[in-house]
């Protein structure tokens, strides 16, 4: 029984989603651990309780202090997700229900987090425009300013350009014959 043509461009979608995937899996893995190696290895070095004791003297935002006290942790978390991308993708290369779940969800979950990245930039442009003005810093404060409206331009043609690319992904991996590649179609009793 010879394969529709259908069916095999759906199959070599799959497969080109994923072997790239894994490309950039094994990248941000790589990418990740050097990130927790140059944490374990810098952090120790830094006299974090006065760098922390500086900053709470200066009003900083409760988030931007958890983060600075778990640079740490949160470069293992990233790692982690990072090996978990990985993993489902080699799942989605393999055909597995379970890595088609999990490409998914990182999908999705990877444009909303865009989104969100806004709003925390957005807060740290704010933050830093609120600090107490300096004597001869107000050209800086100004182009920070228009450095400010920039980012956040860029910031918003980025994420809406990954949210179309990763709905069309998604909308490619729900079609029928591609769901049918990985035992999610039910047949007719």
């Amino acid at each position: 029984m010879a394969s529709s043509p259908n069916a095999m461009a759906s199959a070599g979608f799959v497969t080109v989603t994923a072997k790239v995937s894994i490309a950039m899996g094994i990248v941000a893995t790589l990418y990740a651990a050097a990130q927790v190696i140059a944490a374990w290895l810098l952090l120790g070095q830094v006299d974090t309780e006065t760098v922390l004791g500086f900053l709470a003297s200066r009003s900083t935002p409760a988030p931007a202090l958890w983060t600075l006290t778990h640079l740490t942790a949160i470069a293992v978390g990233f790692l982690g997700v990072c090996i978990a991308f990985l993993a489902v993708a080699v799942g989605l290369l393999r055909r597995r229900a379970w890595g088609w779940w999990g490409f998914v969800f990182f999908m999705v979950a990877g444009a909303a987090a865009n989104f969100a990245g806004i709003a925390v930039i957005d807060a740290a442009f704010s933050w830093i425009q609120s600090l107490p003005s300096q004597p001869g810093t107000e050209e800086m404060r100004n182009e920070l300013a228009g450095l400010r409206l920039l980012a956040l331009a860029m910031l918003w043609a980025t994420a809406l350009a990954f949210a179309v690319l990763h709905g069309l992904v998604v909308w490619q991996l729900c079609r029928r014959d591609v769901r049918a590649e990985f035992g999610m179609i039910r047949t007719p009793r």
